[in-house]
């Protein structure tokens, strides 16, 4: 698997994966940071700039992980999907259950069933892409496309390498690291509760 093109489609599919882990985490600390706006007594600037530094990550992580090829190849999904189609499939159960997850009957030629879900996804993916570049980010956006993304890279992983995929969506490494401070130590969040600070999980927070 190290050379020729299942190697490439091995590296990119790993590369792939950890800048999926990335926006994850990314966007865990948005939504962290939003929803304890009420309770960060201390420290408001920084959490504002971390929070829009997530935000901006999870953006340009998404346009990278769904940025169409052109003169290079590229660990994207349109990318992996392109070595994956010139690579010889070891378990085609795998596009299966990839494609009646995305109520697309299997048949037998795997291809055309995985090119039927990038037909279907690809004005949703199009359309959420839009509103992760507005001023608002939806939370709801954020989360199908990672969603897609990391049931793609599970297939291929499935399917071509041989190997089981990190379970990245139930990955709460961030969400656990956060809670910690929040117990006891007010120096990070504190106990006052002042109106109108609160971040519902579609809206940035800024420090007052």
């Amino acid at each position: 698997m190290s050379d020729g093109i299942g190697g490439r489609l091995d590296r990119a599919n790993i590369e792939l994966g950890k800048e999926l882990l990335s926006v994850k985490f990314s966007l865990d600390t948005y939504r962290i940071i939003g929803l304890n706006a009420s309770r960060i007594d201390q420290a408001q600037a920084f959490f504002g700039h971390v929070q829009r530094l997530s935000h901006l990550y999870v953006a340009l992580g998404l346009a990278k992980i769904y940025e169409r090829e052109k003169s290079h190849e590229l660990c994207s999904v349109s990318g992996i999907y392109r070595l994956a189609r010139d690579t010889n499939i070891k378990n085609r159960s795998a596009a299966a259950t990839f494609a009646r997850a995305y109520r697309i009957e299997p048949s037998a030629e795997w291809a055309k069933d995985i090119d039927q879900i990038f037909a279907r996804q690809r004005p949703i993916v199009a359309k959420h892409l839009k509103i992760v570049d507005a001023d608002l980010p939806s939370i709801a956006a954020f989360e199908e496309l990672l969603t897609f993304a990391v049931a793609f890279h599970a297939f291929v992983n499935d399917g071509f390498l041989d190997t089981s995929s990190h379970p990245i969506l139930n990955d709460a490494r961030m969400s656990a690291a956060a809670a910690e401070p929040c117990v006891g130590r007010h120096a990070y969040w504190g106990q006052a509760r002042r109106e109108g600070s609160l971040c519902s999980t579609g809206r940035p927070w800024t420090a007052a």
